[in-house]
């Protein structure tokens, strides 16, 4: 079919996205041509969807979606909005999902749209609005400016409510007149705006309503009548929350709360609280409520779960019963006081008992339904009740008193296990890597040639191209590099010493040439430790002081600066291991082997070693005599020292002055928090945060006295770094690298404590090691415990057995992690030391809990939580428990204010306590938070 002139204009129109352009003409256009083009426009469509390939197919629709017409869509609407002559087949053209972009642009099919025909226009407007199916509707913006453009009267459809609302209001809207009425009728209307708030100040939707109030243009009294329709209709609380805002910025005068006061009687029984509290509010202040509607709203209230809405009730009821002497309905009041006696808070039914026996005679006439509620009262308060009225009181069975366990007896560690090389798979865990290490040394020294048949054995005859690189912070690259020393010695001298990985081999020579083809040399690419799994590898910077002298000690081993003090410790025994076998001077033994599971030495075995190496005529190495001095038993050995002395060597020397003197005075730690304020670092102690800061980092400090050992005197210089992001990999090793001085090891971990996080299982072993437990250790025991690790209690448990848990250190930690960083709640908190409390750790648990109670208390101006009170009655049992005294200065102040809550009971019973009144747990208080 030819295209006429008219046709062929729209075409090259639409074909060149000519949004402007296209409305012009279609709106000059004369009818006969408009028909014209008309007719040939599904022609275009079909042609514009063909040009690309669609991306769906809409069974509901019978169309494809997202294919070439969509991105035509807004030229095609305009087409369609200028050419259809039917309303209806307008409004199906302008909806169709093949032409919606993410962000449709209105404005073009708008004007077009008003360049049509008044009643036309009107009706395509409607049918709009009536295709709207929910608040976020593509269409629903053009339905809306069709609407506001004819003035046409919208139809009776919730959807189009809802999109309406989800536009932003202004005052001189025209469609304010006939759909604002309809926000009280509109399903969904409330969800919509149950983000709306009065204070600080009010949101747009409520700011828009009270200006139009105040201006006259909207009656107050239908507002609060829309407000009583839709909260008689129903619904929960998410969907009614806006209206219990607007009808508390409508501030109801006395005398419109009493002439509805029978729609808000209404709602006392079964409306969500909010809308149950605003209900009751309104009665009081309307007043002039009579004896039969008081009678019912206590009615109402006290059978709510609510103890809020219940003791509303009540005070209603206690308000009327005074004058009821005599009348018909105190058998109403009575009954509704029966229902409170029933109520699951206590402190309502409480109140319900003190109201019957203060109004005994008033209530006298209704005396037996109250008689038949007393087995609802818990006992104490039923006893009294019925010493009045009679009845059978409920004999409450009374748990038996729990008493918490002895801590049980510290668990001794075991013996090392035997140096071996079987355990080749696991060698970068530490108990696995000194064994192989030792089992390693001793063959070497005895039997090299036996050595290199079982090394070859465990490695399968791979043998991997060589590589060099630096820096090597794995421990599994040194223990490729001494098994490479020993099964392949001619191609590690020809490499330079270049570690190997001995499992994966041949994987890692493919890498090797995949990497060179990416243009990476082989020398920047490190495989991860543990041995890697196929196909992954670490890709590093090469380090820019590579080569340059004096910038280390060896090749292989990285700077100070980028490894943990601990990592490099470790790093440095490999190394001369390493070097001692290429030079052929290894020792026949390890000095540092440990002799328990802790890490610890037998001070007896290290001189049986210095003998072995001095008959030997091997010096040992410094590093391993390093490490050894640093896994004796704390204090002094003085026989051990006397055998020392009388080896002769210097090593042995060296180790008899140190078990003479007991070793070094243990160093001075410190931990400074520090957050990002912007792109700055401040600490906490120069420069308080206003509130919860983004970013938390631990800087440890350490002072220490020379030893003039050059490792150790390294190993416990300052720490200049903030965190050491290669030493992750061994950081299961620290703890035995300094069993007896387990702060040290503390304050290493905690760069990585918030992030990533320190293992559970390497807190367990500090705590199963010795020397001061200070600061650091107290924070990662806090870190423990505000994450309610599942290990968590056992930790503290373990530590108070041995007596060295640094208990109110530990509460002061775990308040400054609740206080200082967003990520912690703390009923888990709660938990976790009611977990140790049970576990016979009750008196080092007080001791936390007084640093750590003031915390768990709301905060000035906040309401009690739950969490609150379990806090509170956690610390009353385990008060109890360990017989505690003194006052609490934060929860003397609670006792003091006054009132009846449970947690007001709670701080009650706690202060009871302390100050020497037994603290029995009263019936109110229920279980404990344990």
């Amino acid at each position: 079919m030819t295209c006429p002139p008219s046709c062929a204009r729209v075409r090259d129109r639409v074909l060149a996205r000519d949004a402007r352009g296209l409305a012009d003409l279609v709106i000059a256009l004369s009818d006969a041509e408009r028909a014209e083009a008309a007719r040939h426009l599904p022609g275009l469509r079909d042609e514009l969807r063909a040009a690309a390939a669609p991306w769906h197919f809409d069974p509901d629709e019978g169309e494809h979606e997202g294919g070439g017409a969509g991105s035509y869509g807004e030229v095609l609407r305009i087409a369609g909005a200028g050419l259809l002559s039917g309303p209806a087949a307008t409004a199906a053209w302008l909806t169709r999902r093949e032409f919606a972009d993410q962000w449709p642009r209105i404005e073009e099919v708008t004007r077009v749209l008003a360049a049509r025909p008044a009643r036309w226009h009107a009706d395509v407007a409607v049918r709009l609005a009536r295709k709207i199916r929910t608040p976020g509707d593509r269409d629903a913006p053009l339905a809306l400016a069709a609407l506001r453009a004819t003035g046409a009267t919208p139809p009776e459809h919730d959807p189009l409510v809802t999109a309406w609302l989800r536009t932003r209001p202004a005052d001189d809207d025209p469609l304010l007149g006939p759909l604002l009425p309809r926000v009280f009728e509109a399903e969904g209307a409330g969800r919509e705006l149950r983000e709306e708030r009065l204070t600080p100040a009010p949101t747009p939707w409520l700011s828009l309503i009270a200006r139009l109030v105040t201006a006259g243009r909207v009656p107050r009294e239908e507002l609060l009548d829309g407000c009583l329709r839709r909260f008689l209709r129903g619904g929960d609380g998410v969907s009614l929350r806006f209206f219990v805002r607007l009808h508390e910025l409508l501030d109801p005068a006395p005398e419109e709360a009493a002439a509805r006061a029978r729609d808000y009687l209404r709602l006392l029984p079964v409306a969500p609280g909010l809308v149950a509290e605003t209900a009751l509010a309104q009665l009081r202040r309307g007043g002039a409520l009579g004896p039969a509607e008081t009678a019912e709203a206590a009615g109402a209230l006290t059978f709510r779960p609510e103890a809020k809405l219940a003791l509303g009730g009540l005070r209603l009821l206690e308000r009327e019963i005074g004058g009821a002497a005599g009348h018909p309905y105190v058998a109403e009041l009575a009954a509704a006081l029966a229902t409170a006696f029933g109520h699951t808070s206590y402190e309502v039914q409480g109140r319900a008992a003190r109201i019957a026996l203060k109004h005994a005679a008033a209530l006298a006439p209704a005396g037996q339904v109250l008689t038949d509620a007393v087995p609802m009262l818990p006992e104490a308060l039923g006893a009294r009740v019925a010493g009045r009225f009679g009845g059978e009181v409920t004999v409450q069975e009374r748990p038996e008193a729990f008493t918490p366990p002895p801590l049980p007896a510290p668990a001794a560690p075991g013996p090392f296990p035997e140096p071996t090389l079987d355990v080749w798979q696991t060698v970068y865990t530490w108990v696995d890597g000194e064994r192989w290490l030792a089992a390693f040394v001793r063959l070497a020294a005895r039997d090299r040639e036996g050595l290199r048949r079982a090394l070859a054995g465990q490695s399968g005859g791979l043998h991997p191209q060589v590589h060099p690189q630096e820096p090597w912070v794995g421990v599994s690259d040194w223990i490729g590099a001494l098994v490479r020393e020993v099964t392949d010695p001619e191609q590690a001298t020809a490499a330079g010493g270049a570690p190997e990985q001995t499992i994966g081999g041949l994987l890692e020579a493919a890498w090797n040439g995949a990497v060179r083809l990416l243009g990476i040399h082989p020398s920047a690419v490190v495989w991860p430790s543990p041995p890697p799994q196929a196909g992954r590898a670490a890709v590093v910077w090469p380090d820019p002081q590579a080569g340059r002298p004096g910038t280390r000690t060896s090749p292989s081993v990285p700077p100070p600066d980028e490894v943990a003090p601990p990592h490099l410790f470790l790093l440095r025994r490999l190394d001369e291991i390493h070097r001692a076998l290429r030079a052929g001077t290894l020792p026949p033994v390890l000095l540092a082997t440990p002799t328990l599971t802790t890490g610890h030495l037998d001070p007896a075995v290290l001189v049986e070693r210095l003998g072995e190496c001095a008959a030997a005529g091997a010096e040992p190495l410094p590093a391993d005599l390093a490490q050894a001095l640093l896994r004796l038993p704390r204090g002094r050995h003085p026989e051990a020292a006397g055998h020392a002395a009388r080896i002769g060597s210097p090593a042995a020397a060296t180790a008899a002055r140190w078990l003479a003197g007991g070793g070094p005075r243990d160093p001075e730690t410190r931990v400074r928090w520090s957050y990002l304020d912007g792109a700055t670092d401040r600490f906490f102690d120069e420069h308080e945060p206003a509130g919860r800061p983004y970013q938390i980092r631990l800087r440890p400090e350490l002072r220490a006295e020379p030893t003039g050992l050059e490792a150790l005197d390294e190993l416990l210089a300052p720490r200049a770094r903030w965190s050491w992001f290669q030493s992750r990999g061994a950081m299961n090793w620290w703890p035995a690298l300094l069993p007896s001085h387990r702060e040290i090891v503390a304050a290493d971990y905690l760069p990585d404590l918030t992030h990533p996080g320190v293992a559970a299982p390497w807190v367990r072993e500090l705590a199963d090691a010795d020397g001061p437990a200070g600061e650091a250790m107290a924070l990662l025991l806090a870190f423990q415990v505000a994450r309610a690790d599942p290990e968590a209690a056992a930790l503290l448990v373990r530590m108070a057995a041995r007596g060295d848990l640094p208990a109110e250190d530990v509460g002061a930690q775990v308040a400054l992690l609740l206080r200082r960083t967003p990520h912690y709640q703390e009923r888990p908190i709660v938990g976790v030391l009611a977990d140790a409390a049970r576990q016979g750790a009750h008196e080092a648990v007080w001791r936390l809990l007084t640093r750590l109670l003031p915390a768990l208390l709301p905060a000035p101006g906040e309401r009690p939580r739950v969490a609150h009170t379990e806090a509170v009655t956690l610390a009353a049992d385990v008060a109890a428990w360990a017989g505690a005294r003194g006052a609490i200065p934060e929860v003397s102040a609670y006792v003091k204010a006054g009132g009846g809550s449970r947690f007001a009971r709670a701080c009650a019973r706690l202060h009871d306590q302390l100050a020497g009144g037994g603290g029995r747990p009263r019936e109110d208080e229920g279980e404990s938070a344990a």
